[in-house]
Protein backbone atom coordinates (compact mmCIF):
# COMPACT_ATOMS: atom_id res chain seq x y z
CA UNK A 1 0.00 0.00 0.00
CA UNK A 2 1.47 3.81 -0.96
CA UNK A 3 1.37 6.24 1.54
CA UNK A 4 -1.59 7.85 -0.49
CA UNK A 5 -3.54 5.23 -0.60
CA UNK A 6 -2.82 4.75 3.43
CA UNK A 7 -3.94 8.09 3.83
CA UNK A 8 -7.42 7.62 1.98
CA UNK A 9 -8.02 4.75 3.80
CA UNK A 10 -7.06 6.62 7.51
CA UNK A 11 -10.03 9.29 6.11
CA UNK A 12 -12.39 6.71 7.81
CA UNK A 13 -11.45 5.65 11.09
CA UNK A 14 -10.77 9.63 11.04
CA UNK A 15 -14.52 10.40 10.79
CA UNK A 16 -14.95 7.85 13.81
CA UNK A 17 -12.56 9.55 15.98
CA UNK A 18 -15.25 12.54 15.23
CA UNK A 19 -17.79 10.97 16.20
CA UNK A 20 -16.97 9.37 19.88
CA UNK A 21 -15.38 13.28 20.13
CA UNK A 22 -19.12 14.41 20.02
CA UNK A 23 -20.24 11.40 22.38
CA UNK A 24 -17.34 11.95 24.29
CA UNK A 25 -18.52 15.99 24.52
CA UNK A 26 -22.21 14.70 25.92
CA UNK A 27 -20.56 12.05 28.62
CA UNK A 28 -18.29 14.95 29.67
CA UNK A 29 -21.31 17.12 30.51
CA UNK A 30 -23.45 14.69 31.92
CA UNK A 31 -21.03 13.86 34.10
CA UNK A 32 -20.34 17.39 35.38
CA UNK A 33 -24.21 17.78 35.62
CA UNK A 34 -24.49 15.03 37.94
CA UNK A 35 -20.81 16.31 39.68
CA UNK A 36 -23.01 19.36 40.40
CA UNK A 37 -26.48 17.74 41.92
CA UNK A 38 -23.77 15.64 44.20
CA UNK A 39 -21.86 19.11 45.59
CA UNK A 40 -25.24 20.52 45.90
CA UNK A 41 -26.65 17.71 48.21
CA UNK A 42 -23.61 17.49 49.76
CA UNK A 43 -23.68 21.37 50.60
CA UNK A 44 -27.28 20.66 52.02
CA UNK A 45 -27.07 17.73 53.68
CA UNK A 46 -25.84 18.94 56.86
CA UNK A 47 -29.48 20.36 57.67
CA UNK A 48 -31.08 17.10 56.91
CA UNK A 49 -32.63 15.36 59.66
CA UNK A 50 -34.32 12.01 59.85
CA UNK A 51 -36.62 11.39 56.74
CA UNK A 52 -34.86 13.82 54.75
CA UNK A 53 -31.55 12.87 56.07
CA UNK A 54 -31.96 9.34 54.56
CA UNK A 55 -33.36 10.60 51.25
CA UNK A 56 -30.62 13.00 51.01
CA UNK A 57 -27.69 9.89 51.14
CA UNK A 58 -30.21 8.11 48.94
CA UNK A 59 -30.20 10.22 46.56
CA UNK A 60 -26.08 11.01 46.90
CA UNK A 61 -25.96 6.78 46.69
CA UNK A 62 -28.00 6.84 43.34
CA UNK A 63 -25.59 9.97 41.65
CA UNK A 64 -22.43 7.83 42.36
CA UNK A 65 -23.58 5.19 41.03
CA UNK A 66 -24.31 7.20 37.51
CA UNK A 67 -21.17 9.01 37.56
CA UNK A 68 -19.60 5.64 37.72
CA UNK A 69 -21.42 4.37 34.53
CA UNK A 70 -20.60 7.65 33.27
CA UNK A 71 -16.59 8.19 34.11
CA UNK A 72 -16.48 4.05 32.82
CA UNK A 73 -18.02 5.32 29.45
CA UNK A 74 -15.91 8.16 29.06
CA UNK A 75 -13.00 5.52 29.96
CA UNK A 76 -14.02 3.33 26.96
CA UNK A 77 -14.71 5.81 24.25
CA UNK A 78 -11.41 7.15 24.93
CA UNK A 79 -9.64 3.52 24.62
CA UNK A 80 -11.87 3.33 21.55
CA UNK A 81 -10.02 6.08 20.04
CA UNK A 82 -6.78 5.51 21.43
CA UNK A 83 -6.85 1.87 19.23
CA UNK A 84 -8.25 3.81 16.60
CA UNK A 85 -5.33 6.02 16.56
CA UNK A 86 -3.18 2.64 17.03
CA UNK A 87 -4.89 1.80 14.03
CA UNK A 88 -3.91 4.68 11.98
CA UNK A 89 -0.51 4.75 12.74
CA UNK A 90 -0.05 0.33 11.79
CA UNK A 91 -2.04 1.92 8.56
CA UNK A 92 1.00 4.18 7.90
CA UNK A 93 3.79 1.97 9.24
CA UNK A 94 2.62 -1.36 7.31
CA UNK A 95 2.92 1.23 4.25
CA UNK A 96 5.84 2.54 5.04
CA UNK A 97 7.83 -1.17 5.68
CA UNK A 98 5.31 -2.54 2.57
CA UNK A 99 3.85 -5.16 5.46
CA UNK A 100 0.89 -7.28 5.19
CA UNK A 101 -1.13 -5.88 8.36
CA UNK A 102 -4.77 -6.82 7.68
CA UNK A 103 -4.81 -8.83 10.37
CA UNK A 104 -3.49 -6.19 12.93
CA UNK A 105 -5.45 -3.36 11.13
CA UNK A 106 -8.72 -6.17 11.71
CA UNK A 107 -8.38 -6.59 15.22
CA UNK A 108 -7.28 -2.48 16.35
CA UNK A 109 -10.62 -1.99 14.61
CA UNK A 110 -12.76 -4.86 15.85
CA UNK A 111 -11.35 -3.80 19.75
CA UNK A 112 -12.37 -0.01 19.22
CA UNK A 113 -15.67 -1.28 18.37
CA UNK A 114 -15.87 -3.34 21.19
CA UNK A 115 -15.07 -0.30 23.45
CA UNK A 116 -17.63 1.64 21.98
CA UNK A 117 -20.01 -0.19 22.06
CA UNK A 118 -19.96 -0.79 25.69
CA UNK A 119 -19.58 2.51 26.65
CA UNK A 120 -23.03 3.90 25.10
CA UNK A 121 -24.11 0.55 26.34
CA UNK A 122 -23.11 2.39 29.63
CA UNK A 123 -24.05 5.42 28.36
CA UNK A 124 -27.86 4.15 27.70
CA UNK A 125 -28.00 2.43 30.75
CA UNK A 126 -26.96 5.64 32.79
CA UNK A 127 -29.73 7.71 31.17
CA UNK A 128 -32.20 5.09 32.17
CA UNK A 129 -31.14 5.21 35.22
CA UNK A 130 -31.63 9.40 35.39
CA UNK A 131 -34.87 8.32 33.75
CA UNK A 132 -36.15 5.69 35.81
CA UNK A 133 -35.82 8.45 38.98
CA UNK A 134 -38.10 10.78 37.35
CA UNK A 135 -40.56 8.27 36.30
CA UNK A 136 -40.58 6.84 39.89
CA UNK A 137 -42.05 10.50 40.36
CA UNK A 138 -39.06 11.50 43.36
CA UNK A 139 -40.27 14.64 42.77
CA UNK A 140 -40.75 14.63 46.95
CA UNK A 141 -36.67 14.87 47.38
CA UNK A 142 -36.91 18.20 44.61
CA UNK A 143 -39.54 19.58 47.24
CA UNK A 144 -36.82 18.43 50.25
CA UNK A 145 -33.65 19.99 48.45
CA UNK A 146 -35.25 22.99 47.84
CA UNK A 147 -36.37 23.05 51.41
CA UNK A 148 -33.10 22.59 52.97
CA UNK A 149 -31.18 25.13 50.53
CA UNK A 150 -33.24 28.04 51.02
CA UNK A 151 -32.18 29.98 53.96
CA UNK A 152 -34.85 30.20 56.72
CA UNK A 153 -35.81 33.77 57.54
CA UNK A 154 -35.53 34.37 61.19
CA UNK A 155 -38.64 35.84 63.24
CA UNK A 156 -39.08 39.32 63.34
CA UNK A 157 -37.64 40.07 59.60
CA UNK A 158 -39.72 40.44 56.52
CA UNK A 159 -39.09 40.41 52.74
CA UNK A 160 -40.07 43.47 53.10
CA UNK A 161 -37.04 45.72 54.72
Amino acid sequence: MLISEAMQAAMTPVFLIVGVGGLLNVMTSRLGRIKDRERLIYSIIHNATGDDYILAKSAIKKLARRSFLISMGIWLATGSVLFVCLLIITMFLGAMMVVEISVVVATLFIISLLFLAVSLILLVYEVFLATRTIHNNEASSEAVFTRLKSPSIPNGFTDDI
